[in-house]
């Protein structure tokens, strides 16, 4: 909870200059008074750092300097420096000489092992502050008492917080902090009708006081009332200068309608309409509503201009509804401006989704190198190399990703299924038991479920995947990844109901499925193909009515690869498939996809193939017209230039020359091709 006076803003005049408490003034504070400023003008710690340390040069003791020293410290999460300081402040303290009370130090001192997680010390401290204050500083009394209750609630001593806030109401029955404190204790009892008369007792005798409101909300909420819960969330979030928005977000989750009704209604009546817009916008992005948060975003940006984080925003909308192609020409309009980590990473995702694997590993690049202290893109360009068969390159990444962030579960997962692919099986081992144990919350974005199952302990994978759906059983993703947790598993019927269930509930990620290694052991049957194929028809309809509007800079994409004529009206193109450099003849004469034995069996023996990738045999139909019969293989990736196919079905055949050899009903599925036969080039739009 929040005072209205804090001991922060009791110091925020002195970080200005005004040296609130300051020692009697002397020429030898000069370095002091000179901190004060740069502070002031540009708030330069390192600077502000060295003038201090001049000063208590110059007079060891000089308790301001040690205090003003002690903040920086605290600012840059240097607690132990801090520590030192605020001792040395209390050893040399002359409360007559320098106008700073006992009681004063020991508040910040308070503070400091609150900093140091030291929940005891802290109280212990804080209740010496209080006694002290009692006698020197008879003004702050109660705002001390309210921190020194909260440190004994850190503890779980109830009780005696309770005592505290008693006696603060003794001393001041209006304090409405001391009422919102017992009524958060009431509420963790259990005691919920005291807890809410408690409050409403509190707002009549403060009703701007904010935190009544946060803990009622709270209250509500525990009670079942949810209407009761959004309005006092709304209140909240209106009276806090700086509120915690996930409180309202998750309340107006439960009764969407009426959140939003009361929530429009607070912005017509609001001096700040853009701010209630912007928080509409966030309730529907997080309730899943992603149309309805882009239209929300869109009018944002009518009315407060264009920014680069709406341009964000609106991509993520985009890219939850599939239109990955429009989310990274919104993203396009940041990155062309300058570098930017959250637009390299989002743009980075699109084009994995879409399988543009280069793409994607470029904007990864571009994220390390525009900050390379966050592990994510590491991962990400790593699962990227994964895809596309660079193991090697993989490994490096996850390393890297390991080195910079090492209690980040899911890297050590992804390392784990490399290190398992490539026979280093004790490494996996480890790797899998260290992302259960760094993992130790159920919620979207774990991993613990994949790793114990690597583990073979199935059961507890299942019972921790059920507990990330029982957090939110309308997240789609969640579902999506319950199907691919059973796909592991090889229990095809439960893997189809929980893909269904993502669908249902508005998975849209379709391009994902065509290279997500958890959706082989589904891909080739007909009830996936068909339930695929029904959710791609709904999509593309529910696109159609919606009217979703589209930044004018997406659309199609247009790739030009050169090619070498050859006799017969057949054409030469590189080309790669899963990863290995090729070279495609593309027939107009002929009708499918067929691909030599020598290669098909250089890339079984290289990995290039699996043996999951081995359909059977067929017989296939070349430009002369006979029949021949051939194995029948899987390409799980075929790329000209940027364009990408992927699950290309190929025969297998024994006397052909040319590597690769694509018919024109095959070339159809890159997109429209037009031959440019004075440039030699191949124009596809895709």
């Amino acid at each position: 909870m929040k005072r209205i006076l804090t001991l922060i803003a009791v110091f925020l005049l002195a970080a200005l200059g005004s040296n609130v408490f300051a020692q009697k003034n002397s020429t030898d504070n000069y370095n002091l008074r000179k901190a004060y400023e740069v502070l002031k003008e540009n708030n330069d710690r390192d600077e502000a750092l060295k003038l201090l340390g001049k000063q208590l040069g110059l007079t060891p003791d000089n308790v301001e300097a040690l205090m003003l020293r002690m903040r920086i410290y605290r600012q840059q999460d240097e607690p132990g420096k801090a520590l030192a300081d605020i001792n040395h402040a209390i050893k040399v303290n002359k409360p007559k000489v320098t106008e700073i009370e006992n009681s004063t130090l020991y508040w910040w001192k308070g503070y400091v092992y609150q900093d140091l997680r030291d929940k005891e010390k802290a109280a212990a401290t804080l209740k010496t502050a209080y006694q002290l204050a009692q006698k020197d500083n008879p003004e702050y009394v109660s705002v001390i008492a309210f921190d020194y209750a909260q440190a004994l609630y850190a503890q779980d001593d109830l009780d005696g917080a309770d005592a505290v806030y008693r006696k603060m109401l003794a001393d001041d029955e209006s304090d409405a902090g001391a009422m919102v404190g017992l009524a958060r204790n009431m509420m963790d009892r259990g005691q919920y009708d005291e807890a809410e008369k408690q409050l409403l007792t509190a707002i009549k005798m403060r009703e701007d006081y904010p935190a009544s409101y946060r803990i009622l909300l709270q209250v509500y909420d525990k009670k079942g009332e949810t209407n009761n819960a959004i309005d006092a969330a709304i209140e909240y979030v209106d009276k806090d200068s700086d509120p915690s928005w996930r409180l309202l977000i998750n309340a107006g989750k439960k009764n969407l309608n009426y959140a939003v009704a009361n929530m429009r209604a607070k912005m017509k009546s609001s001096d700040k309409p853009i701010y209630w817009r912007a928080l509409i916008a966030e309730l529907y992005y997080s309730a899943g509503k992603y149309e309805l948060a882009l239209m929300e975003n869109i009018k944002l940006e009518e009315e407060a201009g264009k920014d680069d984080r709406l341009y964000t925003r609106k991509a993520e909308c985009y890219r939850h509804l599939g239109m990955h192609e429009a989310a990274i020409a919104e993203l396009d309009q940041v990155l062309v401006k300058e570098g930017d980590w959250n637009a390299y990473c989002e743009r980075g995702i699109c084009y994995r989704l879409i399988g543009k694997f280069d793409q994607a590993i470029e904007d990864f690049t571009a994220a390390i190198e525009e900050d390379p202290r966050f592990a994510f893109p590491y991962y990400s360009r790593g699962w990227c190399y994964e895809l596309t068969g660079r193991d090697e390159l993989a490994l490096e990444d996850y390393n890297l990703g390991i080195d910079i962030d090492p209690d980040y579960p899911y890297i050590f997962h992804e390392r784990g299924l490399v290190l398992k692919k490539i026979g280093r099986l004790d490494d996996a081992r480890a790797d899998f038991e260290t992302a259960v144990a760094k993992d130790t919350v159920a919620t979207d974005g774990s991993s613990t479920h994949y790793a114990l199952h690597e583990l073979g302990r199935d059961d507890e994978a299942l019972a921790w995947m059920q507990k990330i759906i029982n957090e939110d059983p309308t997240d789609a993703g969640n579902w999506y990844d319950y199907a691919c947790l059973y796909g592991r598993m090889n229990r095809v019927d439960d893997a189809m109901n929980a893909l269904e269930k993502a669908f249902e509930l508005g998975y849209r990620n379709f391009g994902h499925l065509e290279y997500d290694y958890d959706m082989d052991i589904l891909r080739d049957l007909p009830r996936y193909k068909e339930l695929v194929a029904k959710y791609k028809a709904i999509h593309e309809e529910f696109l159609q009515k919606s009217d979703i509007p589209v930044s004018e800079n997406a659309g199609q994409t247009i790739s030009e690869i050169a090619f070498t004529r050859h006799t017969g009206g057949t054409f030469e193109v590189p080309c790669q498939i899963n990863g290995l450099p090729l070279q495609m003849i593309f027939d107009t004469g002929a009708s499918d996809v067929t691909i030599s034995s020598v290669e098909a069996n250089f890339m079984l023996k290289n990995r290039y193939l699996s043996d999951k990738d081995i359909k059977g045999k067929r017989y296939y139909q070349v430009a002369t017209g006979e029949l021949s019969a051939g194995a029948v293989i899987t390409l799980r990736e075929v790329m000209i230039g940027d364009v990408l196919l992927k699950n290309v079905e190929a025969s297998v055949v024994g006397d052909q020359r040319a590597p690769l050899l694509f018919g024109q009903s095959a070339m159809e599925r890159f997109g429209t091709i037009t031959i440019d036969n004075e440039q030699n080039k191949l124009i596809i739009k895709h």
